[in-house]
């Protein structure tokens, strides 16, 4: 009798265990219909792996087999990886209510600072303290005056590096460094903390997956540069003209005695906005030109034409150089090339947090998305989708030159096109100095025309003063490649390896 009952639980547990299974693949199949599931063999965790440690590589291997439209489990967390226009758009433009970036904008916290009890006080100063001072300095209309001395100073840099055997990272980076952070940092920057920089950034991917690595260098150098920034805006007098944005942060600081431990993160963030994504475009395009002699010579003949015709020679370029001057029908080519190597080198731009359960529209359907379950930005897949790019995952020079120049990001509207705060019709989360007002949903990128300003002064002078040729060639050749994109690349690519390069004069000031 008792071996009869044990034989009959036993055959209901089974029965009870193969019904729960069945229900469990039924109801995963049900709910993985759309979007599709990235499959898993490790329960949790997902695909937390290939996810952390080559993020890029394992979005494009995820996008190729399902599709722009996507889920993910990564350490416990779902993640919907959304890659169309209409998806982008939606998301962005969602009531930040429903779907938050609190979670992005505190990962990037955790680069800048370990002290969690500060991120909300960090995160208050850059939205309320910073972002106003930004609204107004980098406007269309107030930007030229940040910007004189911007062209002199990356020009006596630029000279610096002049030799047959130089990095072409460390080349185009260090000049626009030095430039662009004394207009953040002021008088009291000193050029000298780039080596700190450059080691911060370098293991700014790993840091933002939270990834395991030797971090005491890195960690080093960033509290250096927070110390740094610290001295600059002590420093700062907002009545001095070279202060320039310094003597503004450093007002409002103390008119709201905000303490250093939160306003420097915070002013180091809006920095790192700016820089990262400079950073990699500029190498980019310098390398993708070297790779195609014809477009190399087009651009830096059209470069010449330009300014020529708009500033006589060379000397007053460096002397005059504007936002204002250079949004011009005359750079169309140039600004095409800048257009064209931003949309190439986005790979995604934002994770955001369901508050609630919500229906994500995407053209004539819908994504579910449920509370807690998150959203990620991935437009790289509408970015090179052929339907709207020809030949999208190629560097095509002249691709965004319109038949009448009518702006610098003019040529993107109606194309899916998510750089400069995603082009003139969408937005970037707040923590990439791009961010819709909440009150207001106006889109707006805080950095815009400055980042185009110091992407244009910087490839005018780059290829006026040098002859470029990637060592050991002696002359530009369409059989030279660039370098590997990283797998590990986060929010755009990163080389695998440097590039080195023969940097000749060709001008002589």
């Amino acid at each position: 009798m008792t071996s009869y009952t044990l034989s009959t639980a036993q055959v209901s547990a089974m029965l009870l265990g193969l019904g729960l299974m069945f229900i469990t693949h039924v109801m995963h199949k049900k709910e993985s219909t759309h979007p599709p599931k990235v499959p898993s063999l490790l329960p949790w965790l997902g695909s937390v792996f290939g996810f952390a440690f080559t993020p890029s590589k394992f979005l494009a291997l995820c996008h190729a087999r399902f599709g722009p439209v996507f889920k993910v489990l990564v350490g416990g967390h779902n993640i919907i990886v959304v890659g169309t226009a209409d998806s982008i758009h939606n998301a962005l433009f969602t009531d930040h209510r429903v779907l938050s970036a609190r979670v992005e904008h505190y990962d990037h916290f955790r680069a800048v600072c370990d002290d969690t009890s500060l991120y909300p006080l960090i995160h208050d100063t850059i939205n309320l303290r910073l972002f106003p001072i930004l609204d107004r300095r980098l406007s269309k209309r107030s930007v030229d005056d940040l910007t004189v001395g911007f062209a002199e100073t990356l020009f006596q840099r630029l000279k610096l590096h002049q030799g047959d055997r130089a990095s072409l990272k460390r080349s185009l980076t260090e000049p626009v460094y030095v430039a662009v952070t004394a207009i953040f940092l002021g008088s009291k920057f000193s050029p000298d903390n780039y080596e700190d920089w450059l080691t911060f950034w370098d293991t700014l991917p790993i840091r933002l997956c939270r990834r395991p690595f030797w971090s005491f260098p890195s960690t080093r150098a960033r509290g250096r540069l927070l110390q740094h920034i610290t001295t600059c805006i002590q420093a700062a007098n907002p009545n001095n003209d070279d202060d320039k944005l310094a003597g503004d942060f450093s007002q409002v600081i103390r008119e709201h005695s905000i303490p250093f431990e939160a306003a420097s993160p915070g002013v180091a963030l809006v920095m790192l906005a700016l820089h990262t994504n400079l950073f990699n475009n500029v190498f980019w395009l310098l390398a993708w030109l070297m790779a195609d002699p014809p477009s190399f010579t087009t651009l830096r003949d059209d470069i010449d034409r330009a300014v020529r015709a708009e500033f006589g020679n060379l000397q007053t370029f460096i002397a005059e150089a504007s936002p204002r001057r250079l949004d011009s029908p005359a750079f169309a080519l140039l600004n095409s090339a800048i257009l064209e190597t931003t949309r190439l080198t986005t790979v995604q731009n934002g994770l955001r947090l369901a508050e609630s359960d919500f229906q994500l529209k995407d053209g004539a359907g819908a994504i579910p998305v449920k509370k807690g379950e998150y959203v990620m930005l991935y437009p790289r897949a509408a970015q090179q989708n052929s339907a709207s790019y020809p030949d999208g995952h190629k560097f095509v020079l002249d691709r965004f030159v319109q038949s009448q120049y009518q702006g610098e990001l003019a040529a993107t509207s109606g194309k899916p096109y998510f750089a400069f705060g995603a082009g003139k019709h969408l937005v970037s989360p707040p923590i990439h100095a791009c961010q819709a007002v909440r009150h207001k949903h106006t889109p707006q990128c805080k950095g815009k025309f400055l980042a185009m300003f110091e992407m244009k002064v910087l490839i005018i002078l780059y290829l006026s003063l040098f002859d470029v040729t990637p060592v050991p060639l002696e002359s530009l050749s369409s059989e030279w490649k660039p370098p590997p994109i990283s797998a590990q690349s986060i929010g755009t690519i990163h080389p695998d390896d440097d590039v080195l390069v023969r940097l000749r004069p060709r001008t002589t000031l």
